[in-house]
């Protein structure tokens, strides 16, 4: 029997940052006061330059007496803040070890705690809670969650695993629907940092002529091809192990990138490089802090469209022809 993958994680709780009920983050020593969305959002920007492949939120919504929001009139109320508990997943234990380090130092009242978790573990929570997202013209689906009937969206079966990309992360919710919106008939597609494969699937079962999905993880391949198995597209999108910096490949269409905000800046030429005159390119993985960063690392490059979710975005943009 094949052993089990333990996967090096993060687990990261306020310690003693407290969480008042007006929403502030509030050190011991009161330096530092931000509002609850904004800290998580500068402790998540911190974490895109060690590469985490997936973040579980664990922090349970507290409820008021009674144990239920009333759903009646006046509107539900804004829930009270709740403290901030992430397990944070990464593909070596260097970065884990590194983003610890990291974190420490420029947020001392974390409490921070490196732990190995099995892949077995994962799978059995993801089959007790996913269940089948919709996003823009698809919809993405557990095997045991197939909807019955689709109401004229493209179903794509995602079996959950530590590849990171089952729908269920703003950002893959993001790049599918800037998928839902552009004609991929007989185009041909890379994506960077495939994952789980979802968006090369999505591709293939929107027409796209040749699609390739490239990783430097092992795990994440097979996951994808195990994916691509389980959904019938015309032509079937091929999974490679590489490193789109080093790996020569004919210019695609479209290009899909869904990495991280560090990564999309410092590999921005080797991205470009891939997309054909006249393409499109897709980015996403980054937050509103790092937008303008992000954006200008593409030069002049023609802006088609942007979104965003929560505080992740995804933006479009054409190449030069």
């Amino acid at each position: 029997m094949a052993e089990t993958r333990l996967w090096p994680a993060l687990l990261i709780e306020t310690g003693s940052i407290h969480v008042d009920p007006a929403g502030v983050t509030r050190p011991a020593d009161d330096a530092d006061v931000l509002p609850v969305g904004e800290f998580e959002g500068h402790v998540s920007a911190a974490l895109t330059d060690f590469n985490p492949i997936a973040i579980e939120d664990l922090a349970e919504l507290p409820l008021p007496p009674g144990g239920l929001w009333d759903p009646t009139f006046p509107p539900i109320p804004e829930p009270p803040p709740t403290p901030l508990r992430w397990r944070v997943f990464f593909t070596a234990a260097a970065e884990r070890d590194a983003a610890q380090a990291a974190l420490s130092t420029q947020f001392p009242g974390l409490a921070l705690s490196a732990l190995d978790v099995s892949d077995e573990d994962w799978a059995a929570r993801s089959q007790r809670g996913l269940t089948a997202v919709e996003a823009g013209r698809y919809i993405v689906a557990p095997p045991w969650a197939i909807p019955a009937e689709p109401q004229q969206r493209t179903v794509i079966v995602i079996e959950p695993s530590m590849g990171f990309g089952t729908g269920h992360h703003a950002t893959t919710r993001l790049c599918l629907r800037a998928l839902s919106e552009i004609d991929l008939r007989g185009r041909s597609v890379v994506d960077l940092g495939t994952g789980s494969g979802v968006l090369a699937i999505a591709a293939a079962l929107s027409g796209a002529r040749q699609v390739i999905g490239i990783d430097v993880d092992q795990d994440a391949i097979d996951n994808a091809r195990h994916n691509a198995a389980l959904n019938r597209t015309f032509v079937p999108p091929a999974f490679e192990i590489a490193d789109f910096r080093e790996h020569t490949m004919r210019a695609a269409d479209l290009v899909l990138a869904n990495l991280t905000g560090g990564m999309l800046r410092s590999t921005a030429p080797s991205i470009r490089a891939l997309v054909a005159r006249g393409g499109t390119l897709l980015i996403s993985g980054f937050d509103e802090s790092e937008k303008d960063d992000v954006r200008a690392a593409f030069g002049a490059w023609s802006h088609e469209s942007s979104a965003s979710e929560d505080t992740w975005v995804a933006i479009v943009l054409t190449g030069p022809a």
